[in-house]
């Protein structure tokens, strides 16, 4: 099945130049898959995991999914929360992660590395995509992202982790590069990073006057705290992003790849624990609905 990804790279010039899109070949799939692997028979495995609001919630809401894929692969699976992307990409790269959800900037740094391939992708509510914001105060005068740019030397920035896909890459290139601002972080009068909970909480709070978001997020803000998320305005979306990928070390031995392939792609489609698993957290943490990606994800 072939698929588009946008792969935007923290880690290459694509947010002076543009935005890159893969689709794979049924050729490049079919030779990744020949490509010889290491049959590496692991007995314990460690699942990494991004948190956009808190370690205890993402823990809460994906630890009966992981619970399920350790029985049905025979394996242990430590779990590893992460508070930001790079410390995530940090411990893959350096071997401390065999499989991981997070962003789709990071997990192409790391599949560009030849350590990793997307297996599966993020299906939230029935979408596959999702959408960057800048969003402030109902109060403030802003509304569009004229006004923004243009007030910008007043104002004080909310953006997120660096590497963060929604919080951070796309929106720096599509409101700020693509409009001619190549270093959006002078724009302003001062830029504080966050995560995405703690940049809704301070645009509530009006201790920054503009900051980066994400649909989902926003919708879960919505349903979480109605009244915090009805004192906040949207001023910019961007275009669809693909939602979060998963991502699994090229070493995992065949077999053992063949296992959680499997698991993973029927997980709530037919067990009515699953199913209600689903529902219950539609709205929560990125957790939704899994479904099969393309055996690779490259520039």
């Amino acid at each position: 099945m072939q698929r588009r990804y946008i792969l935007t790279s923290a880690i290459s010039s694509a947010l002076a130049t543009g935005v890159f899109f893969a689709q794979v070949s049924g050729a490049s799939a079919s030779k990744t898959r020949n490509r010889a692997v290491p049959a590496t028979g692991a007995q314990k495995l460690s699942f990494g995991l991004i948190t956009p609001r808190n370690a205890d919630l993402t823990l809460k809401n994906w630890n009966p999914f992981i619970d399920r894929m350790a029985q049905a692969t025979g394996v242990t699976i430590e779990r590893r929360t992460y508070a930001t992307q790079g410390e995530l990409v940090k411990d893959y790269l350096d071997g401390q992660i065999d499989l991981a959800w997070l962003g789709n900037a990071p997990a192409l740094e790391i599949v560009e590395s030849g350590k990793a391939r997307v297996f599966a992708s993020m299906v939230v509510q029935g979408k596959t995509a999702y959408r960057s914001l800048l969003i402030t105060h109902k109060d403030n005068p802003i509304r569009t992202l004229a006004d923004v740019i243009r007030t910008a030397p007043q104002l004080v920035f909310g953006d997120g982790d660096p590497k963060s896909t929604s919080g951070h890459i796309v929106p720096r290139y599509f409101a700020f590069v693509k409009k001619g601002i190549n270093e959006p972080d002078k724009l302003f009068k001062e830029v504080r990073r966050g995560s995405h909970e703690s940049n809704l909480m301070a645009a509530v709070n009006r201790e920054v006057d503009i900051a980066t978001n994400n649909t989902s997020e926003f919708d879960n803000f919505r349903t979480a705290k109605p009244e915090q998320a009805g004192m906040l305005r949207v001023v910019w979306e961007s275009p669809d992003i693909p939602e979060s990928p998963l991502i699994w070390r090229e070493t995992l031995a065949p077999q053992l790849k063949n296992r959680i392939a499997a698991f993973t792609y029927k997980f709530g489609a037919v067990d009515e624990e699953e199913k209600r698993y689903f529902v219950e957290h539609q709205q929560t943490d990125g957790f939704s609905q899994i479904k099969q990606s393309p055996a690779d994800y490259h520039c």
